[in-house]
């Protein structure tokens, strides 16, 4: 590898002095790293237009005090145990302590000044799990997925690669993904579509930030849920929406409380987040007559449609919409790997262009090679194998997760959204200090997770717990739920 340094200008020191002071400096400024091997002195030499003779007495100085260690026939190392007097570098001299100079703070559009400002908090981020009894929403049972097929398929992949897979591909993704994920919506979810309205996102979270960039003008109305899923909140913020909260009761969200002036809404109709609630199908005419009478699109999240337990399947909103009204998204990152970044959106007919041109101006397309193992895993049958699998897993857990509450809490604990997904809202009634109650979970190993940040205006009074089960054993379920019992916050 090549080096590159800048040489300091001492007028009549030896050059190889400068350059030891050099690699000195950035030894210690850490742009040489303990251990990291350097360059040979040929190529140091070569690159910054020295005699050898003197990179070699740089290296030999270095290495007698300590900074450089030589291994016979391998080469020059930066010292893995610096030199104490490294560790402790003596400061430049000057009247007093050594005051860092303020950050310049960058000219930023308004689209930036919203992300970094209170506008936009990012509490979405993820909080660190690794509990011992984790119950934190939106993980999947990584023990369960079918990693010796998807290492088949991948190999198959990689064995005989076609040249598609190699090069760009196009901003809407895969033709062999699209057409197996259309097939497998509309047998499943009833959604009304072609191979040629799905493209292929990293995740339903780029899918509202491209919905917002091309639906939203800065100072229009967004309605959505309250509680509402953070993700969606932040994204309409930062690309300029006015938020309008419309409250969800048993039946989703109140179409009557809909703003009127709204552009857009989102929602999450099969299973509202975070309280679970299912709309009804009264409520979804209700909600796609609101469209039509506001000129609005509806962004429908069906983020855990997969998995129900209770009562026949419910198809997708977008399946009763006749005027193009719908751009539906979905994720796969639940119902098989986060890390893959999967997801998709389909698009009425006349926002496809702007999703698919606003998609390539982004990251030009989803990793190839995983839309390709994917489509072989849904059109071989893995897939929906998969999901029937996890389907009891979670329904077991899930009704393990109720008993555990029914048995040790009895009627303190109030909790719903039991019909479907992988978590539940749980209402305990006699802690008085929510924040007390998760800290002192978290020191006996559960974790546990607040509603509030769910909630755009005031949260309803008491203590309301999101807890995800999906990723929790059964035993580990009931012995979660046995040490929360113990708590008196």
């Amino acid at each position: 590898m090549d080096i590159v340094l800048e040489l300091p200008h001492e007028p009549g020191a030896p050059a190889y002095r400068r350059l030891a002071e050099a690699i000195r400096d950035g030894i210690l400024d850490g742009r040489f790293r303990p251990g990291e091997k350097l360059p040979p002195t040929r190529s140091v030499a070569a690159s910054l237009k020295l005699a050898r003779n003197t990179v070699l007495e740089a290296y030999e100085q270095l290495t007698a005090e300590g900074y450089l260690t030589a291994r016979h026939g391998s080469g020059t190392y930066v010292a893995a145990d610096l030199p104490e007097r490294a560790l402790h570098a003596p400061a430049p001299a000057s009247s007093g302590p050594a005051k860092p100079e303020p950050a310049r703070e960058a000219p930023l559009s308004a689209f930036g000044r919203r992300v970094v400002s209170g506008e936009v908090p990012l509490q979405m981020r993820r909080e660190d799990g690794g509990h011992v009894y984790e119950f934190r929403y939106g993980t999947p049972s990584f023990q369960e997925f079918p990693m010796d097929a998807w290492r088949t398929l991948t190999k198959r992949v990689l064995d005989y690669p076609p040249r598609e897979l190699l090069g760009y591909g196009t901003a809407e993704g895969l033709p062999a993904l699209r057409e197996a994920l259309a097939r497998y919506l509309q047998r499943s979810r009833g959604v009304r579509c072609s191979a040629d309205q799905v493209i292929i996102v990293n995740g339903s979270q780029q899918a509202l930030d491209m919905a917002a960039r091309v639906l939203l003008d800065p100072g229009q109305t967004v309605a959505l849920e309250e509680p509402c899923y953070p993700g969606a909140r932040v994204v309409f913020t930062a690309n300029g929406g006015q938020l309008a909260p419309v409250p969800c009761d048993r039946e989703g969200i109140i179409v009557s409380a809909m703003p009127a002036d709204a552009r857009l809404a989102y929602v999450t109709p099969s299973h509202q987040f975070p309280t679970g609630a299912v709309m009804s199908a009264a409520r979804r005419l209700e909600l796609l007559r609101w469209a039509e009478q506001a000129d609005a699109i509806i962004i429908e999240d069906d983020y855990d449609s997969e998995f129900r337990y209770e009562g026949r399947p419910l198809a997708a909103l977008q399946g009763l919409d006749e005027g193009n009204r719908v751009l539906y998204t979905g994720t796969l990152s639940k119902v098989l790997l986060p890390a893959l970044r999967l997801g998709y959106v389909v698009a009425p007919p006349g926002l496809h262009g702007a999703i698919a041109g606003t998609k390539w101006l982004t990251d030009r397309h989803v990793a190839l090679l995983y839309q390709a193992v994917l489509a072989l895993f849904i059109e071989e049958g893995h897939f929906e194998r998969h999901l029937r699998r996890m389907r009891k897993v979670y329904e077991r857990r899930r009704a393990v997760l109720l008993a555990s509450f029914h048995e040790h809490f009895g009627e303190r604990a109030v909790v719903t959204g039991t019909e479907s997904g992988m978590h539940v809202l749980v209402h305990i009634q006699d802690v008085a200090d929510p924040a007390q109650f998760i800290e002192e979970a978290r020191q006996l190993g559960v974790g546990i997770y607040s509603a509030q940040p769910y909630y755009t205006l005031t949260p309803p009074p008491g203590a309301s717990f999101l807890m995800g089960y999906s990723s929790v054993t059964e035993d580990g379920i009931r012995e979660g739920i046995r040490l929360l019992s113990k708590i008196r916050a």
